[in-house]
């Protein structure tokens, strides 16, 4: 018995800690936050009314022919990050159920299923919308696809900000955290202003700007943890 149980603790702690899933998963995250990052920068530059929520039909078709061009980079460029920053993603809460940290995996896999919404509104934003604003007879389809296009918007932001909240508050109180104390109070501050700022533009408020604002504050932000994670795996 007192041989025994040295090994059986041994194998404990190493199935409960993977450093080189946290890693790859690191790697994947910022890369792909990069990605988002730069692709915040080019909806950005595209005219508002194409790119925000709640602006008016022939706004909205003015500006999607006008801005066609970044629209087709921002939405080429999303697309592609969105796929890395998923992965990254699904390895962090991967690791985290290895170690039965299950409110913080929870925030991880909420914040992949916004990645997925934000891969659908990257591919209208880039691939859909310019193209039918074009067309001489493609006002109603527009205006059916822009309105998706802004709840996919809305949607997203509200799931990752969840998502980072729930995540990034877990690792305040564990006493093994994978992302460092001033980071996770930074990013579920982030993640609380998206939010709130996505669920006012739900009820009718022009909050849209600051939707874009902390999605791509929180991209920032989430190519550090990304760093993190890579430099520094617990």
């Amino acid at each position: 018995m007192t041989y025994a149980s040295p090994a059986m603790d041994f194998r404990t702690t190493k199935s409960g800690r993977n450093p080189g899933v946290l890693t790859a998963g690191g790697v994947a995250l910022a890369l792909g936050a990069l990605g988002v990052a730069v692709t915040s920068v080019l909806y950005a530059l595209t005219p508002p009314a194409a790119a925000l929520p709640a602006y008016p039909l022939d706004q909205a078709l003015a500006g999607a022919r006008t801005g066609a061009r970044t629209l087709f980079w921002a939405g080429t460029v999303g697309i592609f990050s969105d796929i890395v920053m998923a992965v990254g993603t699904f390895l962090v809460a991967l690791e985290l159920v290895r170690r039965e940290r299950a409110v913080a995996a929870g925030g991880w896999i909420a914040m992949l299923l916004s990645i997925v919404v934000f891969t659908l509104f990257d591919a209208i934003g880039g691939y859909v919308l310019a193209p039918l604003a074009e067309m001489n007879d493609g006002a109603g389809a527009f205006a059916g696809f822009k309105r998706l296009f802004d709840v996919l918007f809305l949607l997203g932001t509200v799931a990752f900000g969840g998502g980072a909240i729930v995540a990034l508050a877990d690792e305040m109180r564990t006493t093994v955290p994978i992302v460092r104390p001033p980071l996770a109070v930074i990013g579920a501050l982030v993640g609380l202003a998206g939010m709130v700022a996505a669920a006012g533009c739900f009820i009718g408020l022009p909050f849209g700007q600051g939707v874009g604002i902390s999605i791509g504050l929180g991209s920032v932000l989430f190519v550090a943890v990304g760093a993190q994670l890579v430099l520094k795996p617990q």
